[in-house]
């Protein structure tokens, strides 16, 4: 890891403070991936590493509800009733580009991109459940 750029970001001794400190990943197995692929095993990129892997299951999910419904004639009544959101809104969810990262104040942010503001109550209840795992398994918040 870059020790220049990890205090830099989260600062030195006592004051230190550590984003991964609640994070419940394998870190054995995303840096052995990182390496894989030839990514710098740096601070920055472990956070977006799992920002990445952690969209992608909510990617996934969007996906199976998708498949799941999509033959349905009552898809529309079905996702707002077991969902709390129509059909087209969940397509319309794109989980890898709606949200974005950032490293404040010593800790990992997740939020909606202000172009996809509007989408933050499909998510919400679509995905609320996923997004409160997401936040208690990488110990990342998670802002509205």
């Amino acid at each position: 890891m870059n020790r220049k750029l990890y205090d830099a970001v989260f600062g030195c001794g006592e004051q230190k403070i550590d984003p991964f400190e609640n994070t419940n990943v394998d870190f054995d197995r995303m840096i052995d991936d990182m390496r894989t692929v030839g990514y710098e095993i740096t601070s920055l990129n472990i956070a977006e590493y799992v920002v990445i892997q952690e969209l992608d299951e909510i990617n996934r999910e969007k996906h199976r509800i998708v498949e799941s419904v999509q033959d349905r004639d009552d898809r529309e009544d079905y996702c707002r009733e077991n969902y709390g959101s129509s059909f087209k809104d969940i397509m319309a969810l794109d989980p890898k580009t709606d949200f974005e990262w950032d490293l404040k104040s010593g800790k990992v942010i997740l939020y909606l991109s202000p172009t996809v503001d509007y989408k933050s109550g499909v998510y919400n209840a679509v995905f609320r459940y996923a997004l409160e795992d997401f936040s208690s398994k990488t110990g990342f918040e998670y802002r509205l």
